[in-house]
């Protein structure tokens, strides 16, 4: 059985306003976005030297690893590789922002390494009790082994034909 839901005579997967009610929410939602991603962009390009000096400060090598990076992609796709340079610098308080971001994750992911590490010292120096089995070598392929033979069956005899009782009922 199928229910249909419905608040004020109109089902509720209608969009309120049909075709253009949805597309004065779309632009509304576009014009919205604009201005919040225009408004971010202004407020990063006022933090970008100092997310730049914090990425510096926490892990500088995120400067190197991010030019090799691109030095390795304008060797593959150097198309591709000139086309994310145009994009950091338009974009350049979105690419702090990425680098500031990518200094925080190489630092965790060396915690982490540290963290892991010790977590590893300490399993080498504890002993472990253990009990030795008895195991047997396995065999070397030098070594011949013997085949067992398979029994012969014996031929399969197909049955006569004419001893069938019930031939005659059917061909008479």
């Amino acid at each position: 059985m199928i229910y249909k839901y419905s608040y004020g005579g109109r089902s509720l997967n209608q969009f309120p306003g049909g075709g253009l009610g949805c597309l004065i929410f779309s632009v509304l939602f576009i014009v919205g976005g604009y201005y919040l991603l225009q408004g971010l962009y202004y407020l990063l390009l006022w933090a970008a030297p100092a997310l730049l000096v914090l990425a510096l400060i926490i892990n500088w090598r995120v400067f190197p690893d991010t030019i090799k990076s691109w030095l390795k992609t304008l060797e593959t796709n150097p198309l591709y590789a000139l086309l994310t340079l145009a994009v950091a610098v338009l974009v350049f308080p979105f690419f702090s922002l990425y680098l500031f971001l990518k200094a925080i994750g190489y630092r965790k992911m060396e915690q982490l390494r540290r963290q892991f590490g010790q977590e590893e010292n300490r399993r080498e120096e504890e002993f472990v009790a253990f009990e030795e089995l008895e195991s047997t070598p396995k065999k070397s392929f030098d070594e011949e082994v013997e085949i067992p033979e398979l029994p012969i069956e014996p031929e399969k005899r197909e049955p006569k034909k004419d001893q069938n009782p019930y031939d005659s009922l059917f061909n008479g």
